[in-house]
């Protein structure tokens, strides 16, 4: 039988880095990663500025509107008018 084995890259890890010779990105991409990974409920599309709520709005609003025109378009199309 063939076996097949996994490694991963944890056991390979050189020495700690000193932070001077860490890129100053470095902090400011776990920063925002810690923003986004917080437990407060919302979906990650929500955890942005009130411009990520004010876009989820109007998207919500238009795919509505636009599945309530297409009840019209189905009502009108399946029901023959009158004359």
């Amino acid at each position: 039988a063939v076996v097949r084995s996994f490694t991963t890259t944890a056991g390979r890890r050189s020495a700690a880095v000193p932070k001077e010779q860490i890129e100053k990105g470095y902090f400011e991409i776990r920063k925002v990663q810690e923003h986004f990974q917080k437990k407060d409920g919302k979906p990650v599309f929500l955890k942005g500025s009130a411009v990520d709520q004010v876009l989820y709005r109007i998207t919500m609003a238009l795919a509505l509107v636009g599945i309530g025109g297409m009840g019209k378009l189905f009502y009108d199309l399946s029901v023959p008018k009158k004359i």
